[in-house]
């Protein structure tokens, strides 16, 4: 029975040591510092695999750069805007021709409207190929699409001016122009311009008028040979001075071959009248009544 007793005692003894040398889970916790646990665990994942600390994340691939234009995009935007403002200026030309004289000849022609419209039309072009040269996830909203609005804002500045053109041959606004013809009396009518073209040797000879609602007169002289209307108000002489310009016009021409018809005719323009004599005689007149020049087309 002793021999039991120290069995047991000697097995207490040895578990007591494996305690001492062997501590518990709880114990090395009590021991453990704070924040350990933390630490340690830092450079494991959740799969328990080691990661760097310099590199815990790849880097996303950088998008491409989104091209807002390109050198043939700015070519065709430059002629764009040469085309816009040979188109800009026919148009301020036909509004307004004799406040800018200058530009009479060139951009008050026809020609240079038809260049203005061809080089629309190849910005245009040059900009829907800058556009479409461009891979589609590069290319941006503006890319090529201001020669667009210079092609639709060219079309539309010449229509504007052709508009003007037909409805307002001599421009809406006009150079104020002295005016200064006795339009009230016939007799002064006549001698102003004799005083000018010499004596009508023949006397004057008067056209009936009753025909024409709006005009006051028309005197004609054969030798030398010259002529004058006179309107009763500015609308009358706007609705008559047309057909009475082509009516010299078509005289001229007819007896073209005869020695009275030969010479250098022009026109003088006044708001109520209208004369028809030699050039050299009509710029004397319009210095004397003022007025407006033009050729007998």
């Amino acid at each position: 029975m002793a021999d039991d007793l120290d069995f047991f005692e000697e097995y207490a003894k040895s578990q007591d040591e494996g305690a001492t040398q062997n501590p518990s889970t709880s114990e090395l916790d009590e021991k453990q510092p704070y924040g350990a646990d933390s630490q340690s665990d830092t450079g494991r994942n959740p799969a328990g695999r080691h990661q760097s600390g310099s590199g815990a994340t790849a880097p996303r691939a950088s998008r491409p750069t989104v091209r807002r234009s390109t050198p043939l995009s700015r070519i065709a935007l430059l002629i764009g805007i040469i085309a816009l403002a040979v188109a800009g200026l026919f148009l301020a030309y036909a509004v307004a021709p004799s406040k800018i004289q200058f530009l009479n000849g060139i951009f008050g022609t026809t020609a240079a409207a038809i260049a203005s419209a061809a080089l629309a039309l190849i910005s245009l072009v040059l900009g829907i190929v800058s556009r479409f040269i461009v891979p589609r996830f590069q290319r941006s909203h503006s890319t090529g699409s201001w020669s667009i609005v210079c092609f639709v804002c060219s079309l539309l500045l010449l229509a504007g001016g052709f508009v003007v053109h037909n409805l307002f041959p001599t421009g809406i606004i006009k150079e104020a122009v002295r005016d200064e013809a006795p339009t009230t009396s016939v007799s002064a009518m006549q001698k102003g311009m004799e005083q000018t073209a010499g004596t009508c040797t023949d006397g004057w000879q008067s056209m009936g008028v009753s025909e024409y609602p709006g005009v006051s007169s028309i005197e004609a002289c054969k030798s030398p040979r010259m002529a004058f209307i006179v309107f009763s108000n500015t609308s009358a002489a706007s609705l008559y001075r047309g057909a009475a310009e082509q009516k010299i016009a078509s005289l001229l021409s007819e007896y073209s071959d005869k020695s009275q018809a030969q010479g250098d005719w022009r026109i003088l323009n006044g708001k109520q009248w209208l004369v028809f004599a030699q050039a050299s005689e009509i710029q004397k007149l319009q210095k004397s009544w003022g007025g407006t020049i033009s050729t007998v087309d």
